[in-house]
C-alpha cells in the first residue's frame, strides 16, 4: 500500500543491510565478561611471601637437614641456634641540627696575681738591728684629733643615757665607735621630725577651734553683727537673678537659719547699703543675692551653693552659733517681707497738708511702705 509515487523496497536488501546493535542480546553475551577484580591469580597464592633473611633461612634449612644433633623445636632452641647470626649494634652518629650561631663560652676568669707591696721603710732604708727593721715595718698608729664641736656633741650624747650604746674601741684610733642609728646627726633629724609632727597636730587643733569666718573679709551691714543678712530682690525682671535669690533662701531654710532678708526692690535704702559695703571691690552696680554672716562677707549665690555642696556651710553655721528657727519669716504682720503699707498715706506717698495741698509723706519710703512694727 502506498501512494503511486512511492517506490517498492526489497525486503531482502533490508535484511542484508540491517545489522543489530552490539548491545543486542543476540551479539553481546554478558556472561562472557570477567571483571578484573574478581579474577584471582592462582599462581600468586602458590608461593608464600617471606620476609626472613636468606642467611637465617639457610641456617634453619641446614638444621632441619642435619640428623645429629636433633633439629630445634621450641622458640628458645631456635633463638640459641641463631645467636651467632645476631648483628652487633652500632650507634649512629648524631648530626647537630642547624640553628643560630651561639657565641663561644667566656673564658674562665684567671686569678689575678697579687703583687705584695713593698714595705715603706721611710726616707732612710738602712737599718743596723732587727728592732729597727720591726719598727720601720710596723704601721704607725693614727690619732684622730677631736675638735671642740665634736667634744661638745660627745658630751651631749653621753649626758643622755637612752642614746648611749656599747662602745667599741677601734684599733689604734682611741675613739669609741657607735651604730648608725645613734649617730648624732640622725638623732637630731629624728627629734626635729617629731617636733614638726607635734606642731602640725597643734596647728590642726587650733584650726578646728578658731573662727571659721576668719578667712572671709570683714564687711558688716547695719545691724548684722550677730545674724545672717541676705540682700535679695522680689522683682522678676531678670529671671536668673530671681532664681538665684530663691536658691539662696532655700539653702538657708534647709539649715533652719533665722536670716534677715533685705529686699532691695521694696526699699531703696538697702541698695545703698549694699553699694557702700561692696564699693571697695569696685562693683558700681552690685547684683543680688549677697550673703553676710556675722559681719563677714561670704559671697553670692555661686559661693553659697559651693559651700553647701562641700559641707562647709553647715560647719560654719554651727561654729558661729547663729540663730536657728523661723525668725522673721513667722511674723503675722508682714509674713517675712519686713514691710507693710504706710498707715498715714495708705501707700500713695501723698498726704494733705493744713492748707489743703498734697505733700510727700515723710513716714514711708519711695514705695509707700514702712517697716513692720511687729518685726521691729
Amino acid at each position: 500500500m502506498g501512494c503511486s509515487s512511492s517506490k517498492r523496497v526489497d525486503s531482502a536488501a533490508i535484511v542484508d543491510v540491517y545489522r543489530p546493535a552490539p548491545a543486542s542480546f543476540a551479539v553481546f553475551d554478558i556472561n562472557s565478561i570477567q571483571e578484573p577484580w574478581i579474577v584471582v591469580d592462582s599462581t600468586a597464592h602458590q608461593q608464600k611471601p617471606t620476609h626472613v633473611p636468606a642467611q637465617i633461612l639457610e641456617k634453619l634449612n641446614s638444621l632441619e637437614a642435619a640428623e645429629e644433633p636433633a633439629p630445634p623445636h621450641s622458640w628458645d632452641e631456635v633463638s640459641k641456634a641463631l645467636e651467632d647470626l645476631k648483628p652487633t649494634f652500632q650507634p649512629k652518629p648524631v648530626t647537630p641540627k642547624p640553628g643560630p650561631i651561639q657565641p663561644p663560652p667566656p673564658p674562665a676568669p684567671q686569678e689575678s696575681l697579687v703583687v705584695p707591696k713593698k714595705p715603706n721603710l721611710g726616707n732612710s732604708k738602712s737599718f743596723h738591728t732587727l728592732e729597727e727593721l720591726d719598727a720601720k715595718l710596723s704601721p704607725k698608729p693614727t690619732v684622730l684629733r677631736k675638735t671642740e664641736s665634736t667634744l661638745k656633741e660627745l658630751e651631749k650624747s653621753d649626758s643622755k643615757p637612752e642614746l648611749r650604746s656599747p662602745s667599741i674601741d677601734v684599733a689604734g684610733a682611741g675613739v669609741p665607735a657607735k651604730s648608725v642609728k645613734e649617730n648624732i646627726f640622725i638623732v637630731r633629724d629624728r627629734l626635729e621630725r617629731e617636733k614638726e609632727g607635734k606642731l602640725a597636730n597643734i596647728e590642726k587643733i587650733l584650726a578646728i577651734k578658731r573662727d571659721p569666718l576668719s578667712e572671709y573679709p570683714e564687711k558688716c551691714p547695719p545691724g548684722g553683727a550677730d545674724t545672717v543678712v541676705i540682700y535679695t530682690t522680689s522683682l522678676q525682671g531678670v529671671r536668673r537673678t530671681y532664681e538665684d535669690c530663691n536658691r539662696v533662701r532655700a539653702i538657708l531654710e534647709l539649715h533652719r537659719v533665722a536670716y534677715d532678708e533685705r529686699d532691695v526692690a521694696l526699699h531703696g535704702g538697702f541698695l545703698s547699703e549694699l553699694k557702700e559695703l561692696l564699693a571697695e571691690d569696685g562693683e558700681v552696680g552690685p547684683t543680688v543675692p549677697r550673703v553676710f554672716i556675722k559681719g563677714r562677707y561670704v559671697g553670692g549665690a555661686e559661693e553659697v551653693a559651693e559651700l553647701n555642696d562641700s559641707g562647709r556651710l553647715g560647719r560654719i553655721l554651727c561654729r558661729t552659733g547663729v540663730e536657728r528657727g523661723v525668725g522673721r519669716l513667722g511674723c503675722q504682720g508682714c509674713g517675712g517681707s519686713r514691710f507693710v503699707p504706710c498707715l498715714e498715706c495708705g501707700g500713695s506717698c501723698k498726704v494733705v497738708a493744713e492748707g489743703g495741698d498734697k505733700v510727700r509723706c515723710a513716714k514711708c519710703n519711695e514705695n509707700g511702705l514702712v517697716h513692720c512694727p511687729a518685726c521691729l
